[in-house]
């Protein structure tokens, strides 16, 4: 693993599209320092544009995934991610029962980087490696 590449998940994307004050630790620390390479799994868009919908913020879905792109290396989400995303799902349960399918999803994309997860999700708390600010 390493240490300059970091794999932003869906919980740390929207901390800094919506500029808050963790945003923009994560803006300074790790996307204006050009060390680092920024990773993504592309279901990470696929929440934001779930959330930005529910929140009836649809017109902000575009920027916000484009803002994405060109910030960071996108993982698609490919069968071999998702069949490993299944086992690990049920191993991120063991001690948070609500892990999501999505939380698995991008566990398993920043191994295959390479990169440290870079997360407040609770789901991660007991995922050794994983960046919290």
């Amino acid at each position: 693993m390493s240490e300059s590449d970091l794999l932003f998940d869906t919980w740390a994307w929207w901390e800094y599209l919506f500029g808050t004050d963790t945003g923009n630790s994560l803006r300074r620390r790790y996307l204006d320092d050009r060390k680092y390479r920024v990773h993504t799994s592309s279901i990470s868009l696929g929440e934001i544009s779930a959330k930005l919908a529910s929140t009836g913020a649809r017109d902000r879905i575009v920027p916000a995934c484009g803002a994405i792109r060109r910030l960071s290396h996108l993982w698609d989400v490919n069968a071999d991610i998702a069949q490993e995303a299944g086992l690990v799902r049920e191993e991120l349960r063991r001690s948070r029962e609500t892990a999501s399918l999505a939380d698995a999803i991008i566990l398993v994309t920043s191994r295959r980087a390479g990169a440290r997860l870079v997360s407040g999700d609770p789901a991660f708390a007991a995922v050794p490696g994983v960046v919290t600010q």
